[in-house]
């Protein structure tokens, strides 16, 4: 089994986006976890790539799409629980 790079995206989107946003983060496979939150960001996902270049993809698709405002990536170093 091939080791993946796990990665956190806080994703900030405009209030009128929204519900049409929580549809497509839903819908990507690279996506593992969907999270609706409140505070600085309004979305959190897990990601899971093979490398730091999928990983650079995905943060691309995501940034592209409409109402993104702004994303900050957490790469995970270590799994400690």
């Amino acid at each position: 089994m091939v080791d993946m790079l796990e990665a956190f995206i806080a994703v900030s989107v405009r209030p009128s986006n929204t519900a049409e946003l929580k549809k497509t983060f839903s819908a990507s496979d690279k996506v593992k976890e969907v999270f609706y939150v409140t505070g600085e960001f309004d979305f959190l996902m897990r990601v899971e790539a093979a490398n730091t270049f999928e990983l650079a993809r995905i943060i691309e698709i995501l940034r592209s799409q409409e109402g993104v405002e702004n994303t900050v990536t957490f790469i995970v170093l270590e799994k400690l629980k």
